[in-house]
């Protein structure tokens, strides 16, 4: 039977430990590294939406209101350009409330408009609080 020589065999083992440890160490914190960045970027990607779509909401209870109490062409046209944006970011269940404030600007009715707007705002409020 041949002869195993303890400290060259010992040797040999540390040796390839030596080289194999710092690599699965590299590569075992490179995966890591990749995976919470994602994480930092999908957080980042949630926030950045959320506070878009809060933007959306508080501008059109803004553009609305001001067009309600000042019904100047200006506020109108402003508020044109936010209503849009709302029919895309606002949830189904208020699609209808929107469309029926919008007939009545359309139509000059500021009374009923006002009354609508009271109506959609707590709905806005619960959702910017549950966001």
């Amino acid at each position: 039977m041949p002869e195993i020589d303890l400290t060259i065999s010992i040797s040999v083992i540390l040796a390839v430990c030596a080289i194999i440890s710092p690599i699965a160490t590299t590569l075992i914190n490179n995966r890591y590294q990749l995976k919470l960045k994602n994480l930092e970027y999908q957080q980042k990607e949630k926030e950045s939406s959320f506070f878009y779509r809060r933007g959306v909401y508080e501008d059109y209870l803004r553009c609305t209101g001001k067009c309600i109490a000042h019904p100047t062409r200006e506020n109108i046209q402003e508020y044109g350009k936010i209503y849009a944006l709302a029919l895309i970011y606002f949830p189904e269940n208020l699609i209808a409330d929107l469309e029926s404030l919008h007939t009545e600007i359309y139509e000059e009715r500021w009374d009923s408009a006002n009354s609508g707007l009271n109506k959609i705002a707590p709905k806005i409020r619960a959702i910017l609080q549950s966001m």
